[in-house]
């Protein structure tokens, strides 16, 4: 199934208000183990352990070049955070900023 079409019957479920919304009824067996690979991931990574969840990420997991650009992604979404709760007001926006705190 394409990741449109997965997000689009997510979201479809999403406002026909159901009550449990099963992602096991939307993903074949291997998008349902790359979802919980990234469920991992995202669990052993927070913005205060980029270093060395980074290197449990690395040694954990099997990781192809298409996880390092979501992964780098994260944690740029991370450092973005940050500087958005440090109060980074008089410089840029957190959607502008462009510094490099991981990368």
């Amino acid at each position: 199934m394409g990741q449109d079409t997965l997000i689009k019957k997510f979201q479809e479920m999403m406002e026909n208000d159901e009550p449990v919304i099963d992602v096991d009824t939307l993903m074949s067996k291997e998008e349902r183990e790359s979802y919980d690979k990234w469920l991992e991931i995202f669990k052993t990574l927070t913005p205060f352990n980029i270093p060395t969840g980074l290197d449990k990420v690395i040694k954990d997991f099997d990781l192809v070049n298409n996880d390092g650009v979501v992964l780098l992604a994260y944690i740029k979404f991370f450092e973005q955070r940050i500087v958005e709760m440090q109060g980074k007001e008089d410089t840029k926006s957190s959607e502008e900023y462009e510094g490099a705190m991981f990368g």
